[in-house]
């Protein structure tokens, strides 16, 4: 509650990510003492969103919006995904949760008929993608994508490439995470977020309202 990050697990899976996957390390959580989330931010990776709803069905949802942004650009045309970006970027800014649905409803029917599969697909999710509007102002650019995970991630990415281009072990694989992450949590992490400082009491009077009864 004081605003600092911290890691508290990394998991390594062979393949791509499933629901089973995610209810494993959401339970290791759980078990090793986890009980009430507020907020769960992260990438829009098969089966997460129903096993948080499985296992947290009090806890808000948040898909990174900057994924969502490099997708509009993959999934449309430049002009048109120039467009849409432009208008999101209002829409973005906007400190009212209910009316930043509205807009990016709005904003996807202009384009639903060009892009059908795709535009369903940002409407079935608009809520997870503004999910940060309903949090304090002061924190809103530190909870509305996934940068502190990729930030990580890029740096066992380096130690990787230095490394040869590849962890010859599970195991050297392992150390190379651990080393990287005590740097990180006894570096930069070390001191607590301002802006996180800044919105405590009105935190606190969320997490209450959300975890009382």
């Amino acid at each position: 509650m004081e605003g600092k990050k911290g890691l508290y697990g990394y998991y390594i899976f062979f393949g791509s990510e499933s629901k089973e996957d995610w209810l494993q390390i959401l339970n290791d959580l759980i078990n090793r003492g986890l009980k009430r989330v507020m907020l769960i931010v992260s990438d829009d990776f098969s089966g997460l969103a129903s096993a948080i709803k499985a296992l947290f069905p009090n806890t808000d949802h948040q898909l990174c919006f900057i994924h969502m942004q490099r997708n509009i650009k993959m999934n449309m045309s430049r002009e048109d995904a120039r467009v849409f970006y432009d208008e999101l970027q209002s829409i973005k800014l906007l400190k009212d949760y209910d009316k930043a649905i509205v807009k990016f409803e709005d904003l996807c029917k202009r384009f639903e008929r060009k892009y059908p599969v795709f535009i369903k697909l940002l409407q079935s999710k608009k809520e997870l993608y503004f999910t940060y509007l309903k949090y304090p102002e002061q924190i809103r650019k530190h909870i509305y994508t996934t940068n502190i995970v990729e930030n990580l991630n890029s740096r066992l990415e380096n130690t990787r490439v230095n490394s040869g281009g590849y962890f010859q072990s599970l195991k050297t694989a392992e150390v190379a995470i651990y080393v990287t992450i005590n740097k990180i949590q006894t570096g930069k992490w070390k001191k607590p977020l301002p802006a996180a400082r800044a919105a405590l009491y009105e935190l606190k009077q969320m997490f209450n309202a959300k975890f009382s009864s």
